[in-house]
């Protein structure tokens, strides 16, 4: 099951909200944010798995991006485990993208990835244990936006300066992905399909699962379930005896003249038609 975790929206004014974690047997099931989310571990690791890509390993002098509205699950590796997790106001993400010279970060930040960090990012998260265990608690609030600040700024460089492509694994996992929900659809037209719910099956949010699709079967989700549908219908129309009504049921449409309608975009006629044609 995925939710929504509200982590800015209504919360805060800031842009930022920072977290620390220290435990062991961390774990988070699959869920999403209504911000991006930088993960940066500090002790042991975390396995990181998205709505796009295979569970990850995500170790210390490396961070992850995760964006908004993406579905995603985090469990800590055996033993103990420390990491921090920088909420970003998604809209100051963007502003942040069209700055000049961030064209890069601007092509990464929709999708989750990993990057390496390098000393200066370490040296700013250690500044954050320093100001944590020697200021007061009333001066470390003070300085936490700044070094808020500092951090996304270096994660958003360091983003920039890789520029991490996508790897032809992951194209060729996202095919699979397309083939899996097809399969899906096929399998399961007698229920109410939307964007949703079989968002919900596959732990996608509706942004991703909708571009993915499209990007890989050159046509939109709801385009293959209803012309799925119509040619599944069209079948039983013609080899069977059923009722246009029952026809229409099982394949999860409770209308009779929605599905003549489907009928009249995909074939050019009603199925009272092709049953005449017989």
């Amino acid at each position: 099951m995925t939710h929504l975790s509200l982590k800015l929206k209504g919360i805060s004014s800031d842009v930022f909200r920072f977290e620390t974690s220290d435990s062991s047997g961390y774990a988070k099931d699959w869920h999403t944010h209504d911000c991006h989310m930088l993960l940066l571990p500090r002790l042991g690791g975390l396995f990181v798995s998205t709505e796009s890509s295979r569970t990850s390993l995500l170790a210390r002098q490396s961070f992850s991006l995760i964006p908004a509205d993406f579905a995603h699950a985090t469990q800590a590796a055996p033993g103990r485990e420390k990491h921090m997790t920088l909420y970003v106001d998604s809209s100051y993400v963007e502003r942040q993208g069209r700055l000049s010279g961030y064209e890069g970060f601007a092509q990464q930040v929709q999708r989750s990835g990993i990057w390496q960090g390098n000393e200066a990012l370490d040296s700013i998260l250690r500044l954050h244990d320093l100001l944590l265990d020697s200021a007061s608690p009333e001066a470390f609030q003070r300085q936490l936006p700044h070094l808020n600040h500092l951090l996304f700024e270096e994660c958003a460089r360091l983003i920039t300066c890789q520029r991490t492509q996508p790897k032809p694994a992951e194209r060729q996992q996202h095919a699979l992905l397309v083939r899996d929900i097809q399969r899906y659809v096929r399998e399961n037209l007698e229920t109410d399909l939307t964007v949703e719910s079989i968002g919900y099956e596959f732990h996608l949010s509706r942004r991703h699962l909708t571009r993915v699709f499209k990007a890989f079967a050159d046509e939109t989700l709801l385009d293959f379930t209803n012309r799925t549908r119509v040619e599944t219908a069209a079948r039983l129309v013609a080899t069977t005896s059923l009722s246009i009504l029952d026809v229409s049921l099982a394949v999860g449409l409770d209308s009779p003249s929605y599905l003549a309608r489907l009928f009249k975009r995909y074939l050019g006629l009603t199925p009272s038609e092709l049953r005449k044609a017989r």
